[in-house]
């Protein structure tokens, strides 16, 4: 039941994100632009297969720990380029660093979804238990 619940809450800002994302294509893109990211479209729809893909599939309770290692390899990446300037003149500009620590929180709870996932494959195992 707790694992249930972990995942159907885990899901929320993946879901939220990847549908706002794709009903704010263009401005999507053009932030992107603006941060220096390269092959904007491309890369948004990559985004978004592991944004909603990632969703059904805890939704469905399939591939639980490989939905949540490539969360979190997206975040390794993502985060630093959308919310890696939090210190701005000498001083943290508080709402990218709780975006930052947010970005943090959830790579913890995509590991936990990992040690939970009794459908994990075995050499993952010495990894997370």
């Amino acid at each position: 039941m707790l694992f249930t619940l972990a995942r159907i809450f885990a899901c929320g800002i993946w879901l939220l994100a990847g549908l706002y994302k794709l009903t704010h294509f263009k401005a999507t893109t053009e932030d992107m632009a603006r941060r220096g990211i390269p092959y904007q479209a491309f890369f948004l729809v990559i985004t978004l297969i592991i944004e909603l893909a990632g969703t059904a599939l805890l939704f469905a309770n399939a591939y639980v720990w490989l939905v949540a290692l490539v969360w979190i390899g997206f975040m390794i990446v993502a985060t630093p380029v959308y919310h890696g300037k939090f210190i701005v003149d000498g001083k943290i500009f508080f709402p990218e660093f709780v975006q930052f620590s947010k970005n943090l929180s959830l790579a913890g709870g995509c590991f936990a979804l990992m040690a939970l996932d009794p459908a994990k494959p075995a050499w993952l195992l010495s990894y997370v238990n």
